[in-house]
């Protein structure tokens, strides 16, 4: 099966990987406009399918992009997506930031948030969509070791119920408390 996404085709695995969504194409869009042409070093957390990392690697040439994610059939979807597409990027596997280089410019994340139980997503795997708690617990680890692995002007992208928030490696406290009044102001 195959998606579209922001322009290119991308094989995909309905039920054991995460499918792109157009939602996520506003990711993309905010780490280009941010990146502008000066080369850069990229990670893209939870990689899935490798939509973001494949783009983003396709969009901007000049930037050094990394696709992580821990379960082997998205980083074996990932690493297909980005041959059959011609992109250069290092897929690893490790848990967020596990695996990856230091001194990244960028960090992108679209990562699992609902709470366990939330109904709506039966077509897609459980791990790529809920987290524990009150869903926050992958963001919350995330923003917790993204300063060690920033550049000091380097910065954390992530895309929320649909919303992409954005922060310097100096507002990750921010960042936190950001999505933290967003989950409690939706309960």
């Amino acid at each position: 099966m195959t998606t579209r996404f922001h322009g290119l085709t991308f094989v995909t695995d309905p039920g054991r990987v995460f499918s792109p969504r157009v939602t996520s194409e506003k990711l993309v869009d905010a780490a280009l406009e941010r990146l502008g042409t000066a080369p850069a070093r990229v990670a893209d957390i939870g990689t899935g399918s490798g939509a973001l990392a494949i783009t983003l690697a396709l969009r901007a040439p000049q930037v050094e992009v990394w696709a992580s994610d821990t379960c082997s059939s998205a980083l074996a979807l990932a690493s297909l997506n980005a041959e059959r597409l011609g992109a250069q990027v290092h897929v690893v596997k490790g848990d967020l930031l596990e695996a990856l280089p230091r001194d990244l410019d960028l960090i992108v994340a679209n990562l699992p948030y609902l709470a366990p139980g939330t109904t709506g997503y039966d077509e897609e795997p459980d791990a790529a969509v809920f987290s524990s708690g009150d869903g926050l617990d992958h963001y919350r680890r995330l923003i917790a070791g993204a300063a060690d692995h920033l550049a000091a002007d380097g910065g954390v992208l992530i895309l929320f119920e649909g919303e992409v928030l954005e922060a310097e490696r100096s507002e990750l406290p921010w960042l936190r408390s950001r999505l933290e009044s967003l989950v409690a102001a939706a309960a």
